[in-house]
């Protein structure tokens, strides 16, 4: 008995104009609806991490003032070493002891940590009259109250916020702290 191979590509077809345009149609359709869907999935990530960042940072600042029985400072800055003079915080921050108490660092005060925000998809801005907030020996933060709203530059995702009391106590928000729409654009 003797078997025979059959070359398979005398069998093989390619697909046709129509089949080709049919399968493109189908993926265009998929990634029209898909695309929308990712960016409002990465926006609510970057906020949301935002979000985490700020109060993780106001939290250490607390609990760095009442352990060393200093005043703290968190302020918006670029490098790490001097507060900027602005009520955009997206560029990054520091926390430092402010052992003079004058809301600026000097030479020998230790800055704590230093938050570089590399993502250029949020916006942080904080209320007006607030570009440093200050956290004393007993953790409180008087006359820092504060709404750090963390905003999604594309605007596919709403804005959220970190609402700072006067007895230094930081919460999550949807609203402003007196319950009016957060606003992203300017203050």
């Amino acid at each position: 008995m003797e078997i025979r191979l059959v070359p398979c590509l005398r069998y093989a077809r390619a697909f046709s104009l129509v089949e080709l345009t049919t399968s493109l149609a189908v993926t265009l359709i998929l990634l029209t609806i898909a695309v929308p869907g990712f960016r409002s999935i990465t926006g609510s990530s970057a906020v949301s991490a935002g979000i985490n960042d700020m109060m993780s940072h106001l939290h250490l600042a607390r609990h760095e003032a009442i352990m060393r029985g200093v005043q703290v400072v968190i302020c918006p800055s670029n490098d790490g070493h001097k507060c900027l003079d602005s009520f955009q915080w997206q560029g990054g921050f520091m926390v430092f002891a402010d052992i003079d108490e004058n809301r600026r660092r000097g030479s020998n005060e230790p800055v704590l940590r230093v938050h570089r925000h590399d993502s250029g998809r949020v916006m942080i801005l904080t209320s007006k009259g607030r570009k440093h907030l200050v956290f004393n020996a007993t953790g409180m933060s008087p006359g820092s109250t504060a709404t750090i709203t963390v905003c999604d530059r594309t605007g596919a995702v709403s804005p959220k916020a970190v609402i700072l009391a006067n007895p230094g106590r930081a919460r999550r928000s949807t609203t402003r702290a007196d319950g009016s729409p957060l606003r992203c654009g300017k203050k």
